[in-house]
């Protein structure tokens, strides 16, 4: 175990760039949504149509959590709250037009990039999900001069686990599989296809995985790792 552990370093420090997952890697997805649905109450005074605060934000970040497209939430939400369609085609598109503007990274996200960086790797970010969207929470978490390269499922055509996205995220960084390390939070989207294609893969959750060279929700730790085996 010990042998196979050390092969493990003795390759990853070989590594010429890391590659991130968006959502709940990057992106702290929950808290953004936290902050867009408070924003939406009191901007349509979404209490004078009886809609309580508590139970609109739960309902809000959880439906918007689903892996669902944004008109079937809405859809859901209005369902549930008694909102009238024209309200709802309304918080609809201000959903979508604002909510890059207050996307949240997780604490270290950009020291972490800023050090990668001046570590002379590269970095890029394979996301599934629509191209602009994707690319506006990017801009909004202000870390798009970090971002060498980025892929979306959107953009590109094809969904993460599909290995297409991640080998064209590669190309465009100029490096081989076995030459970068892969970081997400998802087991099955993220870490088993980057795995499978020669990528090192950190695994951004408190539990374990024999896949993963390493494992933790901290991106402090996860940027302490891999500069101290690089």
């Amino acid at each position: 175990m010990q042998f196979l552990q050390d092969k493990l370093l003795q390759d990853f420090m070989h590594f010429r760039a890391v590659i991130f997952d968006l959502d709940d890697t990057l992106h702290d997805k929950s808290a953004t949504l936290r902050t867009v649905a408070k924003e939406q109450y009191y901007s349509f005074e979404l209490a004078s149509l009886g809609v309580d605060a508590k139970f609109w934000q739960t309902s809000f970040v959880d439906l918007n959590n689903l892996r669902i497209e944004k008109t079937e939430v809405f859809s859901r939400l209005a369902q549930l709250f008694d909102i009238p369609r024209d309200i709802e085609a309304l918080l609809l598109n201000q959903f979508d037009a604002n909510l890059g503007k207050s996307a949240k990274p997780f604490v270290g996200t950009q020291e972490m990039l800023e050090s990668l960086k001046a570590h002379g790797l590269k970095v890029g970010i394979v996301t599934n999900g629509r191209d602009t969207f994707q690319r506006s929470k990017i801009i909004g978490m202000g870390i798009s001069e970090h971002i060498d390269a980025i892929v979306t499922s959107g953009g590109f055509g094809r969904k993460k686990p599909d290995p297409e996205i991640f080998l064209a995220c590669l190309t465009q960084l100029g490096v081989l599989a076995g030459e970068a390390i892969f970081v997400g939070d998802d087991l099955k989207a993220d870490i088993e296809p980057a795995v499978r294609l020669g990528m090192r893969a950190i695994w951004k959750s408190a539990s374990k995985s024999p896949l993963a060279c390493y494992s933790s929700e901290s991106l402090n730790n996860v940027s302490e790792f891999i500069l101290e085996n690089t």
